[in-house]
């Protein structure tokens, strides 16, 4: 009896503990986004991908937090649904997703759309759709995002200088395929996107700030915006900040590796050590003057959540 009553205890301080120390992960990564913004300039742009609910609270728009970004992005909306390029996305998925990104739309705020899908039929009713919503949109021909994808509306020559003035963008977030950053960097001088949401680095070494600066026009001459990739709610194994003893130990702060994308770790984000580092690598983007920051796997608050809700139905 008295050891039934121990377990019971254990079980039961482990639990609240858990819930203790991470009581509202939507509002955890909330505060860290938030930090990122009040840890430069106020010019700089802000864009989430995934996670739209984090734009919520109490099922209304949480306008506080609405005022630290600026566009928020939402993968397979119309397209790529399970994983699978071209397949499309179901109405009720759609729906849910647009119910949440058409709101984030009305306060003034710029929504993307990645449809991953390499097909003309698709493509044209990814344009219709995007039409209707007034959102920026691409047809994206690879989930790896590893090659250059052709503009829904085509070039132009007009200047960008926010968001709201642009008609396209590359998305890439992959440049495994240039065998430096020299190469990397001369390809993306001749292309004359709107946006370019990109991977600043290749194989550890960054764009200088120099090549930034050069990269904010179009081969036109037109100016343009850089936005830098940056996943905030998992660790990248091959960024400068892993270190080689993590890959026999992890840090208490990852809780493990990504079982759809190998090298990248589910993190803490709540956690000082996780802050540190991000604060570091944001301080290595100003550094270069990218024009702002994409913010991936912001939507990381959904693992903990499943995890919780998992851990309440335990008998």
């Amino acid at each position: 009896m008295v050891k039934n009553i121990v377990s019971l205890f254990l079980l039961f301080f482990s639990f609240t503990s858990l819930t203790l120390a991470n009581e509202d992960y939507r509002e955890k990564m909330k505060e860290l986004i938030k930090e990122i913004r009040l840890n430069t300039n106020k010019e700089k742009i802000i864009i989430t991908q995934n996670g739209s609910e984090i734009y919520f609270k109490n099922n209304k728009l949480d306008l506080e937090f609405l005022s630290y970004v600026n566009g928020a992005s939402q993968e397979s909306l119309f397209y790529g649904e399970e994983g699978k390029l071209g397949k499309k996305t179901s109405s009720q998925e759609k729906n849910s997703l647009l119910k949440n990104l058409t709101q984030i739309r009305d306060y003034e705020k710029i929504v993307f759309d990645i449809n991953y899908s390499k097909n003309k039929t698709n493509r044209k009713d990814i344009e219709k759709e995007n039409k209707k919503y007034d959102f920026i949109g691409e047809e994206i021909p690879s989930f790896a995002a590893d090659t250059f994808n052709i503009p829904m509306k085509g070039f132009n020559k007009k200047e960008i200088s926010s968001l709201n003035e642009a008609e396209n963008f590359l998305y890439l977030l992959n440049p495994h395929k240039f065998k430096d950053i020299n190469e990397y960097f001369k390809v993306l001088s001749n292309t004359d996107y709107d946006i370019l949401i990109i991977e600043p680095s290749l194989n550890g070494t960054f764009f200088t700030k120099e090549q930034i600066e050069k990269l904010k026009y179009k081969s036109t001459g037109e100016k343009r915006i850089i936005i830098a990739y940056f996943s905030i709610g998992e660790a990248e194994d091959y960024r400068s900040y892993w270190k080689n003893e993590w890959n026999k130990k992890l840090p208490f702060w990852i809780e493990g590796e990504n079982k759809n994308w190998k090298g990248n770790f589910i993190v803490r984000y709540w956690t000082d050590e996780w802050k540190k580092i991000i604060k570091d690598y944001q301080e290595n983007l100003d550094s270069i003057n990218v024009d702002g920051y994409y913010l991936d796997t912001i939507d990381t608050f959904y693992y903990f959540e499943n995890r919780e809700n998992q851990i309440k139905k335990q008998p």
